[in-house]
């Protein structure tokens, strides 16, 4: 513990300006690419970066001691899990449990003077950073329990102050505030560190507890597609790469070259055959591969009805535990930071929307995509075109996010992207371009070294002209200036060797498994508070906590949804009403006119749960998705739907049918049973119908796979068709309706309640009791 607040204390010390220093900081000059010479990417000049929508917000002088200002700080105090056992290693050194994840990283140290300038009034911080510069660890824990007693004693614990303590909590420790507030002073540093992206070598430097490890190594990969005539067309031809970890990778190439195959196939989303072997850190992947990856596709596939701020929060949760000494609302902030950083934090509260549903501009959706894969402490990170559909400006302030965590937390982030403006290409260390028909690597190797291998070749870029643009133009096939085979022998005979080289050497060198990369995420979080032991699991959380957090995103997605539980109920309402009045006091009536009730009854009990066809169809692409990123099991999807589509189709036949025998006027010594048996049909009926939206390819596709389930249900149903009337190799279709189960069992009821008048009608069809039974096969 005492650690703890001295972890927060150093911080504190490194990062704070005097308390007297009211000046804020704000965003600085960030150089941009000059769109003129053939040497873009090492002539730069300096000009003010003001994307709109996407500024840092300005972050003020940081203290220790309480103030006014500090009250409108979240709720900090730590939300213990009882299931997770605390655990502190004993001799690692403080760097070690520093957290590194994105806005969590902790600040560069500062230089002896600079430390030296850095002074508070209270002398808390300064007096803890004089004690981490010249104590041992011992001594560090002696200062920083010294401080917290004498903090306690002065009173300085009050409400909104970094030490704060809830009454009735005297044993939550101060190290619980300290660790809320590290987390808090670390986010805004991150966020000062993003002016500092230009480009250029050595512009961030990687903290000293990244825990991005993680290298990508791929050979010989190839794709064919099969056409209709039976041949194989080539869309990738072989290629091999390799990208180290702290790198941002741009996979180019005009339209069908295959990049977004390659894309497919090293994040392992392609299900087509494919050739070649993609290692992770010189080892094949395994089944814990999802675990440390994020892919975002082209396509934005999110539920309309979820806000920004959930659908990134939902995505962190499933793939990141949080410590215990952050709260939830430590938790939200930490998010809503990072849609700032994305220029998203105004529309945080904005549903997603789609094409029925208002909602974020499509420019948003696919910022919010890119803030989900950040979120997950992905250590490589795929992106199918995540500037698409994006301003220019917008494109930039997102990749120069991507790079910021790319060096400062060691991730590898391989971006297929089209035709970047001058300013966006120069942020990527990497550049695999591909010519197209088929694909072919053309060039392989530093973003910066591309336009020397043009010049070498005869293709200097020319003055005024885009050089990404100018590259597609060379080596896109049936163009007036293209040129592909010139720079595919060129890379094939000069280049390809070198690259050969670097990937057999990386093959069969292994580094970190991918248990230990997890391991050192984990090692990051418990430098706030206790996190639960990495599993040899596909998921990063435990079934039970998956089924939770999906049945309650799918309750809220029906609540808010206009077709969901409230659209269910007032259909049960209003069918109810419409039958009731149709078949007013028939209870008065003949029974044969009875009967005639409890078929139209029947009948529009089996009918009504084609609804759910639709919306499983709609949210089955969503699931995919997200399953596919190993954000939780199938299993934790159908059980959520499942029972809640089952309860509310329940209560919604459960009034329809209370309503429609109350108006009929019917014996209530038959309700029990009507009821029983209406309520079994739509299970049945609803099952089917689950069934086959499940296997369906759309929503009509789904109707018409439902039509012949329906003619068999309804057309044999025992009542208007029965036995009697069927040819003897038939009749087996009448033990296959659902609905002629329900009405023979009804009329067995009736007949036993009432059978002067319902005696005729079993004896003329055949009634018997079913009950128990099972089919004669």
């Amino acid at each position: 513990k005492a650690c703890g607040v001295a972890d927060g204390l150093q911080a504190y010390a490194r990062v704070a300006p005097a308390k007297g220093d009211s000046k804020a900081i704000g965003r600085g000059e960030s150089p941009r690419l000059p769109f003129r010479s053939p040497s873009w990417m090492a002539a730069r000049t300096a000009r003010p970066v003001e994307p709109s929508g996407l500024t840092v917000a300005s972050v003020g002088h940081l203290q220790v001691s309480p103030s006014a200002g500090d009250k409108e700080i979240p709720d900090w105090d730590m939300e213990v899990s009882p299931e997770v056992p605390v655990e502190e290693p004993e001799s690692e050194p403080l760097e070690e449990h520093s957290m590194t994840e994105g806005p969590l990283a902790p600040s560069p140290g500062r230089s002896g003077k600079q430390q030296s300038a850095v002074e508070d009034k209270g002398g808390l911080a300064s007096e803890a950073a004089q004690r981490v510069e010249a104590g041992s660890r011992p001594q560090l824990m002696n200062a920083a329990m010294h401080e917290v007693r004498r903090t306690r004693d002065a009173g300085e614990g009050a409400e909104g102050g970094p030490f704060m303590e809830r009454q009735g909590d005297v044993r939550q420790t101060k190290s619980v505030q300290s660790a809320g507030a590290l987390l808090r002073q670390r986010i805004e540093a991150f966020a000062l560190d993003l002016d500092k992206v230009t480009g250029e070598p050595g512009d961030i430097e990687r903290e000293p507890s990244a825990y991005g490890e993680a290298n990508l190594t791929f050979k010989d990969v190839e794709f064919s597609a099969r056409t209709k005539d039976g041949t194989e067309r080539q869309i990738l031809a072989p290629c091999s790469g390799h990208f180290e970890s702290g790198s941002l990778v741009a996979l180019m190439g005009p339209s069908g070259c295959g990049k977004t195959t390659l894309l497919d196939i090293l994040a392992g989303k392609k299900t087509s055959p494919w050739k070649g072997t993609v290692h992770l850190n010189g080892r094949p992947k395994d089944k814990l591969f999802n675990r440390v990856t994020a892919y975002v596709p082209q396509d934005d596939i999110m539920p309309a009805h979820l806000t920004v701020l959930e659908m990134v929060t939902f995505y962190s949760r499933l793939k990141v535990a949080r410590p215990g000494g952050i709260s939830t609302a430590g938790c939200r902030y930490f998010i809503e930071q990072r849609l700032k950083l994305l220029g998203l934090y105004d529309a945080k509260d904005t549903k997603i929307g789609n094409e029925t549903v208002r909602g974020i501009s499509g420019g948003q959706r696919r910022r919010v995509s890119l803030a989900c894969g950040l979120s997950t402490m992905a250590q490589i990170f795929f992106a199918d075109e995540p500037t698409s559909g994006l301003s220019g400006t917008d494109a930039e302030a997102s990749i120069r996010y991507m790079r910021l965590m790319a060096k400062k937390m060691g991730l590898t982030l391989i971006v297929a992207i089209h035709q970047p403006r001058p300013e966006v290409a120069c942020l990527f260390d990497h550049l695999l371009l591909l010519t197209a028909n088929p694909g072919k690597v053309v060039y392989n190797g530093p973003m910066r070294e591309a336009p020397q291998v043009w010049a070498q070749l005869g293709y200097p870029v020319p003055e005024m002209v885009n050089p990404t643009d100018y590259f597609l133009d060379l080596v896109t096939p049936g163009t007036r200036t293209g040129q592909p085979d010139v720079f595919v022998s060129h890379y094939e005979d000069h280049l390809k060797h070198e690259v050969d080289i670097v990937v057999e050497r990386e093959l069969n060198r292994p580094l970190k498994t991918t248990l230990e990369l997890l391991e050192n995420g984990r090692m990051v979080m418990m430098a706030y508070g206790a996190v639960a032991p990495i599993s040899n699991s596909v998921y990063g959380l435990r079934f039970t906590e998956q089924l939770r957090m999906v049945f309650m995103r799918q309750l809220r997605l029906s609540l808010r949804d206009p077709l969901g539980i409230s659209m269910e109920l007032g259909v049960a309402i209003g069918q109810s009403v419409v039958i009731g009045v149709t078949y007013l006091d028939i209870g008065s009536k003949e029974a044969y006119n009875q009967m005639l009730f409890y078929f139209m009854l029947s009948m529009t009990v089996a009918l009504v749960g084609m609804k759910v066809m639709p919306k499983l169809v709609d949210e089955r692409l969503v699931v995919k998705k997200e399953t596919s990123e190993a954000l939780y099991s199938d299993w934790a999807y159908i059980l959520s739907f499942s029972v809640i589509n089952m309860v509310t189709g329940i209560v919604g036949n459960t009034i329809f049918v209370t309503l429609v025998f109350w108006m009929s006027s019917c014996a209530w010594e038959m309700f029990p049973v009507v009821f029983g048996w209406t309520t079994l049909l739509y299970v049945v009926m609803d099952s089917v119908y689950t069934m086959i939206a499940a296997i369906a390819k759309d929503s009509a596709t789904a109707m018409t796979l439902a039509l012949p389930f329906l003619t068999l249900f309804l057309l044999y149903n025992n009542f208007t068709v029965y036995r009697d009337l069927l040819p003897g190799f038939m009749k087996w279709l009448i033990m296959l309706s659902p609905v002629a189960y329900t009405i023979e069992q009804i009329a067995v009821e009736a007949t036993f309640y009432d059978p002067d008048n319902f005696g005729y009608i079993s004896k003329q069809i055949g009634y018997t009791d079913q009950t128990g039974s099972s089919l004669p096969w």
